[in-house]
C-alpha cells in the first residue's frame, strides 16, 4: 500500500493546474472520496551617497526610462552586471549593488551568455536554491533556503512574478515554462517577501521582466540552435524571434515574439521488464512552442500603458522520471502512450501615471491553464499490479494589485497598495488497476485580498536609512470534491498579518551594510475528515484544515565594490525558523493525508562575487552557499510515523552547499569579438522526499562554450553536461527518477536587436 502512496504522491505533485487538488486522489486511492501594510525601498539605494538629491532624480528619471525603453539592458553582456537596474522594491529604478537585500538580477544577454534556457538552468545561478521535485518537462519545483522541508505540497513558497503579476494558482508550486529568449532581465530575491509580494513568497520571489517595443524603431532578433544528446537518436533543434514596430513614434509601439523547441527522447518503452526489444526507442521527446505580444501606449508624458498577452504550451510523449536513468528506460508501461501536457494563456495589462511627487500603478492579470495533465503507466505490485495513473485539470486566476508610491528626491519614501485575487482550478483523475479502479474531480476556489505598504526615511544625509513594512493577507478557501461518486466539502478562511524590518548604512558609495527581518506566510492545506481522522488516530494533531506554517528570517549582509570597480562582493548570513511546517502524512491505516510536523531551522552563509581581472576581457564569477539546516521540534507521533523526520536530522530537499564558478573571455580582433565560457555547478548530498531513495549524491554539471560576435550576428558552440552526469537528481521513489539531460553539444546562431 504504501507502494501506492507513492504512486498518489507522484499523481498529487503532477497536476497541472492544482497540486493541492491530488489529496483528493489520495483519499480516494484509500476510501473512495475523498492589507494593511506600509512599502518603499530606501531611496539612499537609488543614489549616490555623495549626491543625494541630484541621484535620486536621476534613479527617478531611470525608473521611467526602464519602463518605457525599448529595452533596458544591451544584447552584450556586461562583465560584472554593475549597471544592472532592478525595480523589486516597485518604488521606482535601483542599482543592484545598492540594494540592501539579498537580491541578483540577470540581464537577458547574461542569461543567454550562460546558456540558461529554462529554470533548471536558472535555479543552478542562485545561492541556497535547489530543485525539490520533478515530473515532467512542464512541471518542476524549486527551493530556496530549506523551504522544500515539507515536499512539494499545497502553495507555493517561491513566488513566481510575470513583469508585475504573479504566476500560478493556489496548491501549486510548479514554475512557469518560460521562454528565455526574450527576457529583459530576472530578478532574484531570496528570503521572505511577505510585505511587497505576500502569500506564495515566503521562502523568495523571482521575477521575469519581459522586453518592450520600441518606440521609435523597428527592431528584430532571432536565434537558430541545433544540437545532439547522448542516447538521443534524433537532433534537438529550437528556433525564437522577436520583432518591435513604432505604430506611431514616441506614442505607442507592439512587439511580439514566439518560438519553438524541441528536445529529442532519450528514454526507452518497455512493455514490461526492462528486457529484450523495447516497444519504443528515445521515446520521451518534448515540444515546447510560445507566442507573445506586448503593446506599449504613452499618451503623454505622465502616463505609461503597458498589456501582455502570452500562450504557452509543453507537450512530452511519457515523461522526464523512468526507471533508470542510466542508461535511460521507462518499464511496465504496457501498451501506455505515457504524456505531460501543459498550456496556458495569461493577458495582464499595468497602468502607471505621475501625479505630482506620488506614482499610481494598476496591475491586473488573467491566467487561463487549458486543460491538460499527465498520464503514466505503473507497476505498483501485489496486489494492486500494473495499471494505469491519469491526471487532469484545469484553471483560472484573476489578480489584481493597485499602489501609490512617492516619486522625488525627499528622504521619505514609500509604497502602498491593495492586492485582490480570485482564483478556480478543477482537478481530475483516473486510477485504472487490476485491484483498484477510482475516478473523480475537485474543484477548489480561493478568494483573497491583502493590504500592503512599506516606507523609508534617510537619516545622516542619507547614510542611515531605516525601513518599514507591514501586510495584512485574509483569505477565504473551498473545496469540492467528487470520487467514485461520493462528495466532500471543506473551507478555511486563514488571515496573517506579516512584517518586515530593515536597516541600510552607506559609509561610502562603495559599500553598504544591511540587516533585514521579516517574516512569511502560507494558508493550510484543505483536506477530507477522513484525512484528518485518520491522522488524529496515530496520534498527531490535524483538522480539514493545516495550521498555516511561517517562517522568520534575521539576515545581515554587505555589498562592496574594491580596486577600482574591478572587484564586486555580495554576502548575507541569515537565520531562518520554519514554524507549523506543512507536510505529507502516511496514516497507519495507509491513507495518505496532511499534517503540520513541527518546526524547524535553516542558518546558512550566501556568497557572490565578481572579478575583472588584469587580464583585459577575463571575468571570474562565483556564486554559492553553505547551510546548516535541521528539523528542531517534530511532534512525536509524527516523528514515530516517519523516522526520517526528528529533532536534529536535516531537512529534506535541502542540499548542505550549492556553488557556481563561471570564467569568461572576450578579445576583440579587427572588429570580431571573440569569446569563451566555461562554468561548473556543484551541489552537496541531499535528503530525498521519497524515503525508498533515501539520498541524492553530490553531483557537478561542466559547461563551456566558444564563438564569435561580429556587427549584430554571433556564432556559439557549446557543450551542457560536459562529464556526461546522469543522477539521478530528483526522485519520486526507485522506479521514477529525474537527472540531467545527457551530455549536448551544440551550435547556436544568433541575430541581436539593432
Amino acid at each position: 500500500m504504501m507502494i501506492f502512496m507513492r504512486a498518489a504522491r507522484l499523481g498529487r505533485d503532477a497536476s497541472p493546474s492544482h497540486a493541492r487538488g491530488a489529496l483528493r486522489l489520495h483519499l480516494g486511492a484509500s476510501l473512495g472520496a475523498c492589507a494593511i501594510a506600509l512599502a518603499a525601498t530606501p531611496a539612499v539605494a537609488q543614489q549616490d551617497t555623495s549626491a543625494p538629491t541630484t541621484a535620486t532624480a536621476t534613479a527617478t528619471a531611470t525608473a521611467t526610462a526602464v519602463d518605457t525603453a525599448p529595452q533596458s539592458t544591451s544584447d552584450v553582456p556586461t562583465p560584472d552586471g554593475s549597471d544592472i537596474i532592478v525595480t523589486a522594491s516597485k518604488t521606482g529604478a535601483e542599482r543592484l549593488n545598492r540594494v540592501p537585500q539579498a537580491i541578483q538580477a540577470f540581464t537577458g544577454a547574461t542569461l543567454k551568455e550562460r546558456n540558461v534556457r529554462d529554470g533548471a538552468d536558472l535555479i543552478q545561478l542562485i545561492p541556497g536554491a535547489s530543485q525539490a521535485q520533478e515530473i515532467g518537462a512542464g512541471y518542476r519545483i524549486f527551493s530556496f533556503r530549506g523551504s522544500g522541508a515539507g515536499g512539494p505540497i499545497g502553495d507555493g513558497l517561491v513566488g513566481y512574478y510575470l513583469d508585475d503579476t504573479p504566476f500560478g494558482v493556489p496548491n501549486n508550486q510548479s514554475a512557469p515554462p518560460v521562454n528565455y529568449f526574450d527576457l529583459d532581465r530576472v530578478e532574484v530575491l531570496r528570503g521572505p517577501q511577505g510585505t511587497l509580494y505576500g502569500q506564495g513568497s515566503a521562502a523568495g520571489t523571482i521575477i521575469y521582466h519581459t522586453k518592450n517595443p520600441d518606440l521609435r524603431r523597428v527592431t528584430e532578433a532571432g536565434e537558430a540552435e541545433v544540437s545532439t544528446t547522448n542516447d538521443a537518436s534524433k537532433i534537438n533543434y529550437r528556433a525564437a524571434a522577436a520583432f518591435s514596430l513604432p505604430l506611431i513614434t514616441d506614442t505607442l509601439g507592439l512587439r511580439i515574439s514566439g518560438g519553438y523547441d524541441y528536445k529529442a527522447g532519450i528514454a526507452d518503452i518497455y512493455a514490461g521488464a526492462p528486457t529484450g526489444t523495447p516497444r519504443a526507442r528515445n521515446a520521451n521527446d518534448v515540444v515546447a512552442k510560445d507566442l507573445q505580444a506586448v503593446l506599449l501606449w504613452k499618451p503623454d508624458a505622465l502616463t505609461t500603458v503597458r498589456l501582455r498577452g502570452w500562450y504557452f504550451s509543453t507537450d512530452q510523449n511519457y515523461l522526464n522520471v523512468t526507471n533508470s536513468v542510466d542508461p535511460p528506460y521507462a518499464a511496465y508501461q504496457g501498451d501506455v502512450v505515457g504524456y505531460d501536457r501543459r498550456r496556458a494563456l495569461y493577458f495582464s495589462g499595468t497602468v502607471t501615471r505621475d501625479i505630482g511627487k506620488v506614482t499610481l500603478t494598476n496591475a491586473t492579470s488573467y491566467q487561463k491553464s487549458l486543460p491538460g495533465g499527465f498520464q503514466v503507466g505503473l507497476n505498483l505490485g501485489a496486489p494492486l499490479g500494473i495499471g494505469v495513473l491519469n491526471n487532469g485539470g484545469d484553471a483560472k486566476n484573476f489578480v489584481n494589485e493597485f499602489r501609490v508610491a512617492t516619486a522625488g528626491s525627499g528622504p521619505f519614501h514609500g509604497v502602498a497598495g491593495v492586492f485582490y485575487q480570485n482564483a478556480t482550478g478543477l482537478y481530475t483523475f483516473d486510477i485504472n488497476f487490476p485491484a483498484l479502479a477510482l475516478s473523480g474531480n475537485t474543484v477548489t476556489k480561493t478568494e483573497n485580498y491583502a493590504i500592503f505598504s512599506e516606507v523609508s526615511y534617510q537619516l545622516f544625509g542619507g547614510k542611515l536609512v531605516p525601513l518599514v513594512g507591514l501586510r495584512y493577507f485574509n483569505d477565504h478557501r473551498t473545496s469540492d470534491s467528487l470520487s467514485n461518486g461520493t462528495r466532500v466539502f471543506s473551507n478555511a478562511n486563514p488571515d496573517a498579518v506579516t512584517w518586515r524590518a530593515n536597516l541600510a548604512y552607506y559609509p561610502d558609495q562603495d559599500l553598504m551594510v544591511f540587516f533585514n527581518a521579516g517574516t512569511g506566510f502560507r494558508s493550510g492545506i484543505l483536506q477530507s475528515k477522513a484525512q484528518a481522522d485518520a491522522v488524529i488516530a496515530d496520534g498527531v494533531p490535524s483538522a480539514l484544515s493545516l495550521t498555516p506554517d511561517r517562517l522568520r528570517n534575521l539576515e545581515i549582509g554587505s555589498k562592496a565594490t574594491l580596486f577600482g570597480g574591478g572587484l564586486r562582493l555580495a554576502v548575507s548570513l541569515y537565520d531562518i525558523r520554519y514554524t507549523n511546517i506543512q507536510s505529507a502524512f502516511n496514516t497507519s491505516i495507509g491513507l495518505a493525508a496532511f499534517a503540520n510536523l513541527g518546526d524547524g531551522y535553516s542558518r546558512g552563509l550566501d556568497v557572490e562575487a565578481t572579478w575583472r581581472t588584469p587580464a583585459k576581457g577575463l571575468v571570474l564569477s562565483v556564486v554559492g552557499n553553505v547551510n546548516d539546516s535541521k528539523f528542531s521540534r517534530v511532534l512525536p507521533a509524527f516523528g514515530t510515523a516517519n523516522p526520517r523526520i526528528g529533532d536534529g536530522q536535516r531537512l529534506l530537499n535541502t542540499p548542505p552547499f550549492n556553488w557556481r564558478g563561471d570564467v569568461t573571455y572576450d578579445h576583440d580582433i579587427g572588429g570580431y569579438d571573440l569569446f569563451a565560457t566555461g562554468s561548473v555547478t556543484a551541489i552537496g548530498r541531499s535528503r530525498n522526499g521519497d524515503a525508498t531513495v533515501d539520498t541524492l549524491d553530490p553531483y557537478q554539471l561542466y559547461r563551456a562554450s566558444v564563438g564569435v560576435r561580429f556587427d549584430r550576428y554571433e556564432v556559439r558552440l557549446f557543450a551542457d553536461n560536459i562529464s556526461d552526469y546522469r543522477g539521478p537528481t530528483a526522485a519520486n521513489g526507485p522506479t521514477l527518477l529525474a537527472g540531467p539531460r545527457p551530455r549536448t553539444i551544440g551550435l547556436t546562431v544568433r541575430l541581436n536587436s539593432n
